[in-house]
C-alpha cells in the first residue's frame, strides 16, 4: 500500500528508470551565455556531473551554497546494510564539479519505534530556509517495522525528514507521523508518508502527509522555534478519503502581509481534484478557503501548488498545477488566482498551458524563480516533463502589476541543452545567486540528468532624446556641403540603471528622422554622410548610474513643403560589447547582460518638434483671398470666346494672403467634360497634381499666382440658329491650418459659327476652379 500514495509519481519513476537505457546517470550545468532561445536564463554549453548508475540521480534538485542534488534509490556511502535507501549529493558548481553524498546516519525515534531505512527514497523533496539557509530532505517511504519484528504486524510508513544546518555538517531527523504504541496501518498516522513534499518558510517546515487518515491526506506544520507540530485534522470530513491532501505543499501572506498561512493540494479529491489554504492555530490547522477546485476528471489539481506574491502588492497569489488535465491526452494546466486580501482568492479569466502540446504534462511542477528580469515583480518556471516525447520543457513566465503574463518569455527543452535529455522539467528551484553576480540561478532536473541554468544580468535603460522645441525654418543654423542649411540637433541618451554591473556597457542604436512623415510629402530631414537618408547609426559606452549623450545633426531639406505636421524623431536600441568585471567564480566566467524586455516596443523611445509658425496666437488665422479672370475679350460686360478663332481659353488667378502663414493651401480647378485641361503656364511656387478633369496646385507661401489653360472641346453643330451658353467657373479656398472655404464663380459666353449661315452656333459648357482643403 506504500505505492497508494502517487498513482501518478509511480508512474512517472516508472518511466524514469526505463529511461535509464537512453543515457548514463549525470548531472549537466549549463553556464555559457546565450539569447538566442529566450530571455535571460542561460542554457549553452552545458557540463555534466555523473552518479551512480540506477539510481535517479537527478529526481530533484535543490539550489544551496552548492548545487543539492537528490538521488532517491541510490545507495548510501554511509549505511552498507540499508538497501538504496536514497541519498542526497552535494555538487560544488565551481571547483572542479565534484559530488559527494550528505551524511545522515541513525537516529532514536521513540519507545516502539524501530526504523528502517531500506527504499525510503531519501531526497524525494527538498527545500531550504529562505534566510537562514536550513535544509530539509526527506524520504516519505521511511518505515518504523517495531510491530512488524515483534508480531509481524504492518510496516508502517511515517516518513522522515533531515534538517540541515547552513553548511551541510550536521543533521537532525524529525518523524512527525510517529506516535507511541501507534500499531494500525491505514488510521491516523500510520501510512501518513510525511514528506512527499515539503517547503520552509522563516521559522516553519512543512509537511506533506497524503496518506493519513486513510490516503484522506494531511499537512504538518513544524515550528523550529517552539518544536511544536501542528496539523490538519479533518474531524468534519471537509476532505474526502483518498484525496492525498499533502501531495504538495507552500506558505505565503494570504490573510494580510504580515500574516503566514500555509497551502496543500489534494489532487484526488472528488477525482478532480482541490487545494486549500490554512490558517494554524497553536498545534492545528484550519481551513479558510475551500474554493480552490479542479473542474475535470483525473486532471490532478493540486498535484503542485506555488504561493507567490505575482503583483508585488505583499499578499500572496496562488498557482495551481493540474498537470493530467486533458483536451486530448494530459496536455497540463496552471490556474491562476490572484489574491483580493483575506484570503480572498480570484481566479484568473486565462491558464497557463505552455504550448498546449499532447501528453506534455505542463504543470507537473512550479518553481518561484525570484525576480530574475529585474522588473521588481517575481518570476516563475513551470515545468512540463513529458512534452515532445518525454524530452521534456521548462517555462519561464513573468509577474506583472496585473498578475502574470499570459504567455511564457522563455522556453528551455532538453534539446536545448545539446544532449539527448529526458524528463526535463521534472523538478526545478531557484531563488538563490549561485554564482555571485546577484542575480538567481535556475536548475531544471530529468530523468537522470540536472541541469543549472545560471541567469544573466539584465540591464535596465532610460533612454530618451532632447530637441529644440521649434524649427526655424527661416534661418540656416549649420552648413552642409559648403551651403547654409536648416539643422536640428538631436541628442540621444542613456541610462543605465537596476542592479549595479561592473564594466562599460556599449549601446548600439539606429536613429530615424522624420518617422512619422505623411506618405504624400518626401522626407523632410536627412543625416549627413549619408545622401539623402532619414537614418543614422550610433553607439555610445556608458557605466551604471551614468547619463551619456551622443548628439547627431538633422538637415532640413529645400523643397519642405508640409511645415504643420510635427517632426517625429525614433531611437531603436540594443546592447553591444560588454567589458566585463572579473568573475567572482574562480572558473565560471562572467555572464553577459541582456536588455530587460517590457513588452512589445520597449527598446523604442520616440520625440517630436515642430516648425515655428510665427503666429500671433497658438492656432494661426489666415486671411487667404482669390482673384481670377479669363483673358478674352467681352461683350456686353459678358467674357466671351468664339469657337473656330482660337484653341485655348486662358484662366488667370491670384492668391493673397494678408494674415498668418497658410500651411498647405490647395487650389483645385474643375473643368466640364466638354472641355480638357492643358498645363500651368507660369507659377510664383508650388506644386502641381493633376487629373484629367481636375489640377490640384499646392503652396506653402502667402502669395501664389497661376495662368491656367483650357483646351478647345468639339461641340454640336447647330443650323440656322443662334445659341448661347457660358462657362462658369467656380473656387474654392481653404488651409490645412484653418477651416477656411470661400467661393466664387467666374462666367463666359461661347459661341460658334455656323457652317452653312452667317451668324454663330453657341453650345454649353462649364470650368470650374476651386482652392480646398486637401
Amino acid at each position: 500500500k506504500v505505492g497508494e500514495v502517487s498513482r501518478a509519481r509511480r508512474g512517472m519513476e516508472a518511466r524514469v528508470r526505463d529511461g535509464r537505457m537512453f543515457l548514463g546517470e549525470a548531472l549537466c550545468l549549463c553556464y555559457l551565455w546565450s539569447f538566442a532561445a529566450g530571455y535571460n536564463l542561460d542554457v549553452d554549453g552545458p557540463l555534466q556531473f555523473r552518479g551512480p548508475n540506477g539510481s535517479l540521480f537527478g529526481y530533484t534538485v535543490l539550489l544551496h551554497r552548492a548545487l543539492l542534488v537528490g538521488a532517491p534509490v541510490a545507495d548510501s556511502s554511509f549505511s552498507r546494510a540499508a538497501k538504496k535507501p536514497g541519498a542526497v549529493y552535494k555538487c560544488s558548481v565551481t571547483d572542479g564539479r565534484h559530488c559527494e553524498q550528505l551524511p545522515f546516519g541513525h537516529h532514536s525515534c521513540g519507545k516502539t519505534c524501530y526504523p528502517e531505512d531500506d527504499n525510503q527514497w531519501m531526497g524525494v523533496s527538498l527545500s531550504r530556509r529562505p534566510d537562514g539557509g536550513d535544509v530539509v530532505a526527506c524520504g516519505h517511504r521511511w518505515k518504523n517495522v517495531f510491530y512488524s519484528k515483534q508480531d509481524n504486524q504492518n510496516k508502517l510508513p511515517h516518513g522522515v525528514c533531515y534538517k540541515f544546518t547552513p553548511d551541510l555538517t550536521q543533521s537532525r531527523a524529525l518523524t512527525p507521523c510517529y506516535r507511541d504504541h501507534q500499531r494500525k496501518f491505514g488510521e491516523d498516522y500510520g501510512s501518513c508518508q510525511a514528506g512527499i513534499s515539503n517547503f520552509q518558510t522563516k521559522d516553519l517546515i512543512i509537511m506533506g502527509a497524503p496518506g493519513t487518515s486513510y490516503w484522506t491526506g494531511s499537512v504538518l506544520v513544524y515550528n523550529t522555534s517552539s518544536n511544536v507540530v501542528a496539523a490538519y485534522l479533518d474531524d468534519d470530513s471537509t476532505v474526502q478519503y483518498g484525496s492525498y491532501l499533502g501531495y504538495a505543499v507552500s506558505a505565503g501572506h494570504f490573510l494580510h502581509r504580515e500574516s503566514m498561512e500555509i497551502v496543500g493540494g489534494a489532487p484526488q479529491h472528488g477525482q478532480t481534484g482541490r487545494a486549500y489554504v490554512f490558517s494554524m492555530q497553536g498545534n492545528l490547522l484550519s481551513i479558510i478557503n475551500t474554493e480552490l477546485k479542479g473542474t475535470k476528471l483525473g486532471s490532478y489539481y493540486g498535484a503542485s501548488v506555488c504561493a507567490i506574491d505575482l503583483n508585488s502588492d505583499g499578499l500572496s497569489d496562488l498557482l495551481v498545477g493540474a498537470p493530467m488535465y486533458s483536451s486530448v491526452r494530459e496536455e497540463g494546466r496552471v490556474h491562476v488566482y490572484i489574491n483580493q486580501g483575506n484570503a480572498n482568492l480570484t481566479e484568473a479569466k486565462f491558464v497557463l498551458v505552455g504550448r498546449d502540446s499532447y501528453a506534455a504534462r505542463f504543470g507537473e511542477t512550479i518553481a518561484n524563480l525570484g525576480d530574475i528580469d529585474n522588473d521588481g515583480f517575481p518570476d516563475v518556471a513551470v515545468g512540463a516533463p513529458q512534452e515532445d516525447d518525454l524530452q521534456g520543457a521548462i517555462y519561464i513566465y513573468n509577474g506583472r502589476k496585473n498578475g502574470i503574463t499570459r504567455t511564457f518569455s522563455q522556453r528551455i527543452t532538453g534539446a536545448d541543452l545539446g544532449s539527448p535529455l529526458k524528463m526535463f522539467g521534472q523538478s526545478v528551484s531557484g531563488l538563490i545567486d549561485i554564482d555571485g553576480n546577484g542575480y538567481q540561478g535556475n536548475a531544471g532536473a530529468l530523468q537522470s540528468v540536472s541541469v543549472l541554468c545560471r541567469t544573466r544580468p539584465v540591464v535596465k535603460v532610460e533612454a530618451f532624446m532632447l530637441l529644440p522645441d521649434r524649427v526655424n525654418r527661416t534661418i540656416p543654423q549649420c552648413r552642409e556641403n559648403g551651403q547654409p542649411t536648416v539643422c536640428v540637433n538631436v541628442s540621444v541618451c542613456f541610462r543605465v540603471t537596476g542592479r549595479p554591473i561592473g564594466g562599460r556597457i556599449e549601446m548600439r542604436y539606429n536613429l530615424t528622422a522624420d518617422a512619422h512623415h505623411k506618405e504624400a510629402f518626401p522626407l523632410r530631414f536627412y543625416f549627413h554622410g549619408n545622401g539623402t537618408s532619414n537614418i543614422t547609426v550610433g553607439r555610445v559606452k556608458t557605466k551604471h548610474n551614468e547619463l551619456t549623450c551622443e548628439t547627431h545633426q538633422a538637415f532640413m531639406r529645400k523643397d519642405v513643403r508640409d511645415i504643420f505636421t510635427p517632426i517625429y524623431f525614433e531611437v531603436t536600441y540594443e546592447l553591444g560589447e560588454h567589458s566585463t568585471a572579473r568573475s567572482s567564480s574562480r572558473t565560471l566566467p562572467a555572464l553577459k547582460p541582456i536588455l530587460q524586455q517590457r513588452g512589445e516596443n520597449s527598446n523604442v523611445v520616440t520625440n517630436k518638434t515642430e516648425f515655428a509658425r510665427y503666429c500671433a496666437w497658438e492656432n494661426c488665422s489666415t486671411n487667404l483671398q482669390v482673384f481670377a479672370h479669363l483673358v478674352l475679350p467681352s461683350y456686353n460686360n459678358m467674357p466671351y470666346f468664339a469657337l473656330g478663332n482660337g484653341k485655348t481659353i486662358m484662366l488667370n488667378t491670384t492668391l493673397v494672403n494678408a494674415g498668418d502663414d497658410a500651411f498647405l493651401p490647395m487650389l483645385h480647378l474643375r473643368f466640364p467634360s466638354n472641355l480638357h485641361y492643358i498645363k500651368v503656364l507660369d507659377a510664383v511656387s508650388g506644386s502641381l497634381q493633376s487629373s484629367e478633369n481636375s489640377p490640384v496646385i499646392i503652396n506653402n507661401v502667402s502669395k501664389t499666382e497661376a495662368k491656367q489653360l483650357c483646351g478647345e472641346s468639339e461641340l454640336t453643330k447647330k443650323k440656322k440658329k443662334w445659341l448661347k451658353s457660358s462657362c462658369y467657373l467656380t473656387r474654392f479656398l481653404s488651409t490645412d491650418n484653418y477651416h477656411f472655404r470661400r467661393r466664387n464663380m467666374l462666367a463666359a459666353t461661347l459661341l460658334k459659327k455656323a457652317s452653312r449661315l452667317s451668324g454663330w452656333t453657341a453650345a454649353w459648357a462649364t470650368c470650374t476652379s476651386a482652392l480646398t482643403r486637401r
